[in-house]
């Protein structure tokens, strides 16, 4: 009983170190951020915060790490079927949900104190799955053409987001990903070559 109290109050003391760092994020580069400060925003003690974190750069990994692994959970179900019957809406769905989940890291991310290393590393994360997937869907294109499908593919999604952060992700998951799966649709010609 004593432990899951414990987890509960770990729980809550890393949201509230998320919390304050993400806001700390928004107003400067990761840099500038001092465990101090990070500690005083947050209400934290900072002997709290180092048992749990090295330094403000292991934070911020941890955070990555985390989204990394319940973003590939939801790219798992991301699948194209050969002759493109198949919605892709509701997994594209899924996806959005997460992001939407963490808006606060999805703001950052893709804002001007952004770290553009982790969004390439997401990009890259699909990109081997989704080729085969291309090539098996549309047998009659080169893996040049697949190739450059996938990066048009994950500009676009990677736009679609700016564009709802900007929006306050005010749009449900459900419209982004019937706009999603649209746009998508509509570049697929570019691999059905005569």
């Amino acid at each position: 009983m004593e432990n899951k109290k414990e987890s509960g109050r770990v729980r809550m003391t890393k949201q509230m170190l998320r919390r304050a760092f993400t806001q700390l994020l928004m107003e400067k580069p990761i840099q500038n951020i001092t465990v101090r400060e990070l500690c005083e925003k947050a209400q934290v003690n900072r002997g709290t915060f180092y048992v749990h974190y090295s330094d403000i750069y292991a934070l911020m990994e941890a955070i990555e790490e985390q989204m990394v692994a319940e973003l590939a959970a939801a790219l798992d179900e991301l699948s194209v079927s050969p002759g493109g019957t198949e919605s892709l809406v509701e997994p594209c769905r899924k996806i959005f949900e997460f992001l939407k989940q963490n808006s606060d890291m999805c703001i950052i991310l893709l804002g001007k104190n952004s770290d553009f290393t982790f969004v390439n590393r997401l990009v890259q994360m699909g990109k081997e799955s989704s080729l085969k997937q291309y090539m098996e869907c549309y047998p009659k294109a080169d893996k040049k053409q697949a190739e450059y499908f996938y990066n048009f593919v994950s500009s676009g999604w990677i736009g679609l987001l700016r564009q709802w952060a900007d929006n306050g992700f005010s749009d449900s998951p459900a419209a982004i990903a019937v706009m999603a799966e649209n746009l998508m649709s509509g570049a697929s010609r570019a691999l059905m070559v005569p």
